[in-house]
């Protein structure tokens, strides 16, 4: 049996649950009410990003009015009714979920979502005890994805060498992330996001189900 030395990392949003349509139904109304002329270019460029570093992005580069408060108090009530009733888990993750555990996998979560958005989907979906490691961009004083000090304080914590963990990402700015952290990286392509550049990848998938165990092998066998 593998000797724990590998761990798999999963970014939350369009990989552990299915929460990207619900964002876009949100914010397809509301930042254009914001900004009149925000548009779906626009759009495109913030998957993956965090909330601090949103507010950041919108307000310097678009000229947003509104506090830093106010925006965040709006994300956080849409937040919990999304996370708390709308997402689903992504198709086939608890079937990799338990591949990995049988393989004695570390498995971490490395989102840009602030913790209690994070602990909506790990209480609502009993995933407590299923990650070893969970990090949000409020432990790395929001320098959320691209930056890559969410993956590197995952590994660290994880007690596992970046280059030694697998990281699965649907957004441009996760996998960046991930690869400047020096990571393997899976780019999902999960039905919502075939406008995101996934180029950046070592592997793209479209379901887990194509993540069987001799995938994880071949990359554990060239990182040993």
């Amino acid at each position: 049996m593998t000797d724990p030395v590998h761990a798999v990392i999963f970014d939350m949003d369009g990989v552990v649950v299915e929460s990207e349509s619900h964002w876009k139904i949100f914010e397809r109304d509301f930042l254009p009410s914001l900004l009149p002329s925000w548009s779906q270019a626009d759009q495109r460029n913030i998957l993956g990003l965090g909330l601090d570093d949103l507010y950041t992005l919108l307000s310097s580069e678009y000229r947003l009015q509104q506090s830093r408060d106010q925006f965040v108090r709006w994300y956080h009530e849409r937040a919990k009714e999304i996370y708390g009733q709308r997402v689903s888990l992504t198709e086939g993750f608890s079937d990799l979920l338990s591949l990995l555990n049988q393989h004695r996998i570390l498995v971490g979560l490395a989102s840009s979502s602030p913790r209690n958005w994070i602990d909506l989907v790990l209480h609502r979906f009993d995933l407590q005890d299923c990650f070893q490691v969970v990090v949000s961009a409020d432990e790395v004083e929001g320098k959320g994805k691209p930056e890559p000090a969410i993956y590197l304080l995952t590994a660290q914590r994880l007690g596992v060498p970046a280059a030694r963990c697998i990281a699965v990402e649907d957004s441009k700015n996760g996998l960046l992330s991930a690869k400047q952290a020096g990571m393997f990286c899976i780019g999902l392509r999960n039905g919502l996001n075939e406008e995101q550049d996934l180029s950046q990848a070592d592997l793209i998938v479209h379901r887990f189900a194509e993540l069987d165990w001799q995938t994880f092998q071949r990359f554990l066998e060239n990182s040993s």
